[in-house]
C-alpha cells in the first residue's frame, strides 16, 4: 500500500484484495481528500437523517402526500433558479470558504429546525420556509462543492475521486436514515436535527484543514464574465453535453419521485411504518453506494457514455417493480437496484463532464448540471403528491417509470452519433477546445 493509505483491512485480506481495494480508493492516497471525504461523511449523514426526519415529521402533521410535495418543491426549486449563480460564484472566489459559509449556514438551519420542534411551535409551513431557505444554500453548495474536487486532485484521478467521494456520500445515505429510524423511535424527531447541526460544525472543522497550497496548485485561472459566456455558449453546443444534461433533466424530473412518496409507500404499501421507511432509504443507498464503488474501479470513459444511458432504462424498470411491490423484501431490493442504477448515471455524468469542459467554466457547467440533475426534483415533488393523490402511488410510479425508461432509450439510440472519445488511460476523454 502506498504511504499514507488507509485500509481498515489491512493485515486481514489477501494481496489481490489489497490491490482491488488499492485500486478502487486509490484517490485516498491523497491526505487531503481523506480530509474533507471524512467531513462530508458526518455531515452528510447528519443531512440524511434530518431529511428522513423531516419527512416523517411532515407525514404526522399533515397524513397528505400533497404536503410532502410542497416540503419537497422548497427544497429543491432554489436548485432550478440560483445553480448557475452557485457556479460562477465557484469560478470566481476560493471554493474552499463558500462550502464553509454554506456548511455554517446549514448548521443555523438545523439548530433553528431543532428549537422550534422541542418547543412545538413548528408546523407544516414554517417548515416549508426552513426548507425553502436550505435549498437556497444548497442550490450554492452543490455546483461548489462539484467543482472543487478538481482543485484537490489531478486529472488522471479525478474519476476515481469524484467516485469515491460518491460512494462515501451513499454511505452516509445508508447509516444516516437507519440511525434516524432508531432515534426517532427512541427520542423523537429533534434528535436527529439536533446531531445535523452538530455534523455541519465538523465539517467546518475539516475544511479549515485543507491546505491552501494544494487548491491554488489546481485552481484555474479567473475569467471576465464576457469571456465565460463566450465559451460556455461553445461547451453547450457539444453534443455530448447535451445528451448528458437532456438524461441528467429527465432522471431529475421522474426518477426520484419514488424518494418523495417514501412515506407512503413504507406505510400503506408494505404495512410498516418509521422503520420501513428507514430500511427502504438504507437500500436505495446500498445500491448507490454500489453504483459509486463500480464507478472507482471501472469507470473508462467509453463505458460511462453508454452506461448512464443503460442505467436510466434500467431505472424505469425497478420503480415499475416497486409500483407493484406489497413486500417490504422486494420493494427494497428493487429501491437498492434503482439507487445503483442513480448513482451510476449521476456519478458518470458528473465525471465525464469535469473531463469535458474547460477548467475555467467548469463551476458555470456543474451550476448548469446540478440544475438539471436536481433542479427539476421539486416539480417531480409536485406531480408525485398529485398524482398519487389522484390516481394512486402504484400509477404514479408506473408513470415515472415509463418516462425513465423511455429517456434511457433515446438516449442509447442517439450514443451512437456521439463524437468518440479518447479513453487512453481509461480515466480520459477528448475536451472541448476553447
Amino acid at each position: 500500500m502506498p504511504n499514507g493509505f488507509f485500509n481498515p483491512f489491512n493485515g486481514l485480506m489477501p494481496q489481490k484484495l489489497k490491490d482491488e481495494f488499492r485500486q478502487t480508493f486509490r484517490s485516498l492516497t491523497n491526505p487531503h481528500i481523506r480530509l474533507y471525504s471524512l467531513g462530508q461523511l458526518v455531515s452528510n449523514a447528519g443531512t440524511w437523517m434530518q431529511s428522513m426526519a423531516l419527512s416523517w415529521l411532515v407525514y404526522k402533521l399533515t397524513d397528505s402526500a400533497v404536503a410532502l410535495g410542497i416540503v419537497s418543491f422548497a427544497s429543491y426549486v432554489p436548485i432550478l433558479l440560483l445553480t448557475y449563480f452557485g457556479g460562477i460564484l465557484a469560478d470566481r472566489f476560493d471554493r474552499r470558504k463558500i462550502l464553509m459559509a454554506t456548511q455554517f449556514a446549514g448548521f443555523l438551519q438545523a439548530l433553528v429546525l431543532t428549537v422550534l420542534v422541542l418547543t412545538g411551535v413548528l408546523n407544516v409551513w414554517i417548515v416549508v420556509g426552513l426548507a425553502l431557505f436550505l435549498g437556497c444554500v444548497t442550490a450554492i453548495e452543490v455546483p461548489t462543492r462539484q467543482s472543487f474536487m478538481s482543485d484537490l486532485v489531478e486529472k488522471k484521478d479525478l474519476t476515481n475521486a469524484i467516485s469515491v467521494n460518491s460512494a462515501i456520500f451513499n454511505i452516509s445515505r445508508l447509516s444516516g436514515p437507519l440511525l434516524a429510524g432508531v432515534l426517532i423511535a427512541a427520542f423523537g424527531e429533534a434528535v436527529c436535527f439536533g446531531l445535523n447541526a452538530v455534523s455541519y460544525l465538523f465539517a467546518i472543522y475539516t475544511l479549515s484543514r485543507v491546505a491552501k497550497a494544494v487548491i491554488a496548485k489546481h485552481k484555474p485561472p479567473t475569467i471576465t464574465a464576457a469571456q465565460g459566456s463566450v465559451t460556455l455558449k461553445a461547451t453547450l453546443k457539444d453534443p455530448r453535453i447535451k445528451g448528458l444534461l437532456a438524461l441528467a433533466a429527465v432522471t431529475s424530473m421522474f426518477g426520484f419521485q419514488y424518494g418523495v412518496l417514501l412515506p407512503i409507500i413504507a406505510d400503506k404499501m408494505v404495512n410498516g411504518g418509521a422503520a420501513a421507511m428507514s430500511i427502504l432509504s438504507a437500500a436505495g443507498g446500498v445500491g448507490a453506494l454500489c453504483g459509486a464503488l463500480f464507478l472507482a474501479r471501472t469507470g473508462k470513459a467509453m463505458w460511462l457514455f453508454k452506461g448512464i444511458g443503460v442505467a436510466a432504462l434500467m431505472l424505469g424498470l425497478f420503480t415499475s417493480v416497486i409500483a407493484f411491490s406489497h413486500s417490504l423484501l422486494l420493494t427494497a431490493v428493487a429501491a437498492g437496484l434503482a439507487g445503483l442504477c442513480v448513482s451510476i448515471q449521476f456519478s458518470g455524468g458528473n465525471s465525464l463532464l469535469q473531463q469535458i469542459v474547460p477548467a475555467e467554466i467548469k463551476g458555470r457547467m456543474m451550476g448548469i448540471f446540478s440544475m438539471c440533475q436536481l433542479g427539476f426534483t421539486p416539480f417531480a415533488g409536485l406531480m408525485a403528491g398529485w398524482t398519487a393523490e389522484h390516481l394512486g402511488v402504484s400509477n404514479a410510479l408506473l408513470i415515472a417509470a415509463a418516462f425513465c425508461s423511455f429517456a434511457g432509450a433515446v438516449y442509447l439510440f442517439r450514443f451512437k452519433s456521439l463524437p468518440p472519445v479518447n479513453s487512453e488511460g481509461g480515466d480520459d476523454v477528448t475536451p472541448i477546445n476553447k
